[in-house]
């Protein structure tokens, strides 16, 4: 569910980004299986000051963004394009740009600026044999040596997180590689 998290150690030697972050998590929102672009949108929105969760129930929030761009890659079966998640930022008056490479992702996370990122994950596997390819938004807001800090999903390890990156569902986006930040 919605609410604040942390890095392990925010003050740990190495630790560079946001000593916290509100985050909203597929749970959040009435699309509970494909809607992580919807959460990671109104967690980069809520970051630039967008929305307040203090003055709105994170739910009302997911609710509000659902009901004008819910999921939409194949009717929302297999979530949401990075069309639909910078249409959801440009409603909100925030323009995205894109990053590329995990050097440019690192000086936005140590600028104190948040990046949204897609990665492979796996979405099952078909006759207990044969792994389905998925994809999931995040955000990272921070990172150490060992592992990158994302919501909607915790502390990642680096050689994991170059893995989902560069794997098959972001490449089928435009997203292999990228991430997308504030222009501002």
């Amino acid at each position: 569910m919605a609410g604040l998290v942390f890095p392990d150690d925010p003050h740990a030697a190495g630790y560079r980004g946001l000593s916290s972050i509100f985050e909203f998590t597929n749970r959040d929102g009435a699309f509970v299986r494909t809607n992580c672009g919807q959460a990671a949108a109104a967690t980069f929105l809520t970051f630039c000051g967008k929305f307040s969760p203090a003055s709105h129930e994170p739910d009302q929030i997911m609710a509000a963004i659902e009901s004008i761009d819910p999921p939409d890659n194949l009717g929302g079966a297999f979530g949401t394009s990075r069309r639909r998640v910078a249409r959801i930022c440009r409603r909100h008056g925030i323009r995205l740009l894109e990053i590329a490479g995990e050097t440019a992702v690192r000086r936005k996370l140590a600028e104190g600026r948040p990046v949204i990122v897609m990665l492979g994950v796996s979405a099952g596997r078909l006759f207990n044999r044969i792994e389905l390819p998925g994809g999931h938004w995040m955000v990272a807001y921070g990172f150490d040596a060992d592992y990158v800090y994302l919501t909607n999903h915790g502390r990642m390890k680096w050689d994991k997180f170059r893995r989902g990156w560069a794997s098959f569902v972001p490449r089928l986006i435009g997203m292999r590689g990228k991430g997308l930040v504030s222009a501002g």
